[in-house]
Parts: structure tokens; sequence; C-alpha cells
């Protein structure tokens, strides 16, 4: 095996750690949805569960990645690629406690998440897991156009993000009385829109490494 298969036999592996990183996380934001709006605390431990294994591997990649640069010392495009990813692993590590925070929220809407907000925690979750899932795969196979594409998707994630505020202010002001659970219902939609800037920041970093490579690309 050529220095350079090996090299690239450990980046695959730390690719492959990433992706299983991401896919974790991006359940744990699912189970998170589902155990707010049901209040269903024995899910919301089980999502906190969870968060050790993504600690698991956050550790051991951030430690290959090292190692990596420690033993091959890479230069050019392969170190700005592992720079990249030590950022992006840091994103999936904070889609994590994103969606650890969004399930403590279960126990305390005690069965009373409001019936009018439940389609709209779904689908923005939805599209907030789905720019984030675009995002991964961006990691492994760069494609500028899809890094356009999840960027130009927060915008709509922001419009559900400001509509659900909207609405819920409205409510506190005709029903005085509803306003602690709809402060904490407006706190689970923030949630998600924080997951969805981690994919956006995720997507910003990958156009700025190969950006970066098509300059010095054309320089040589």
């Amino acid at each position: 095996m050529t220095p350079r298969q090996r090299f690239d036999e450990k980046l695959n592996q730390i690719r492959s750690e990433i992706v299983r990183m991401g896919n974790l996380a991006s359940d744990m934001a699912s189970r998170a949805i589902e155990a707010v709006q049901t209040s269903d605390t024995t899910l919301a431990a089980a999502v906190a569960a969870q968060d050790d294994e993504v600690d698991r591997i956050e550790e051991d990649t951030i430690r290959s990645c090292v190692q990596l640069v420690m033993q091959e010392s890479p230069v050019a495009g392969d170190l700005r690629f592992l720079t990249a990813t030590l950022g992006i692993i840091g994103e999936i590590e904070k889609v994590a406690d994103d969606a650890v925070k969004l399930a403590r929220r279960a126990s305390r809407f005690q069965g009373q998440f409001p019936g009018e907000f439940r389609a709209p925690l779904h689908e923005m979750g939805r599209d907030a897991r789905q720019a984030f899932a675009s995002a991964l795969r961006l990691y492994t196979a760069y494609d500028p156009e899809l890094a356009q594409e999840i960027i130009a998707s927060d915008e709509r994630v922001d419009k559900s993000y400001s509509a659900a505020r909207q609405r819920a202010i409205e409510l506190m002001k005709t029903s005085p009385g509803s306003t602690e659970i709809l402060v904490r219902t407006i706190d689970s939609f923030h949630a998600l829109e924080h997951i969805a800037d981690r994919a956006v920041a995720i997507a910003k970093r990958m156009q700025v490494h190969y950006e970066s490579a098509g300059d010095a690309s054309r320089e040589s």
C-alpha cells in the first residue's frame, strides 16, 4: 500500500465516522420532536442517553484527525480538508446538544403542547433535518449547487420560526394564562432553527474548502 493509499484509507474511515455521528444526531432530533409533542419523558431520556455515543464518536474522531496530521504531515488541500472536518465535527455535536435541549422540554409541557403548533413543528423539523442530511452528503461528495440549496433553505426555516413565534405572541395577548407554555413552544421552534443553522455552517465550511482548493489549482 502506497503512502497515498494509506492516507486515503484513514481519511475514509474518518468520513464514515462523521456520517455515523451525523445520522445519530439527526435521529436524536427526530425523537426529540416526538418527545416534546407527546410529553414522552422516557423518549426524552433516550435522546439524552444517545448524546453519550455522539460525544464518544466526537472524541475518537478528533483524535483520529490529530493523529493523521501528526503521522502523515498532510499539506495543502489535505490539511485544509482535515481542518474543515474538525469544524464540522463541532457542528454535528451542536446538533446533538440542540436535540437534547429540545427533548428536556418534554417534561415541562406535561401533555399541554399546543395542538395548532404540532404540524408546524413537525414541518420545520423535517426541513431542518433535510438540510442537515444534505450537509452530511455535501461532506462526503461536494456539490456546489447542493451547498447553495442548503444555504438558501435556511430562509424557509427562518420564516417558519418567525411565523410560529408571531402566532405564539398573539396567543399570549389573548390568553395570558398560556404564556408559560407558549414561551416553551417558541423555545422548541428555536432549537430546530439552530439545527438548520448548523447545516448552513457545514455547507459554508465546505464551500470555503473547495473554493480555496480551486484557487490553489488555478494559481499552480
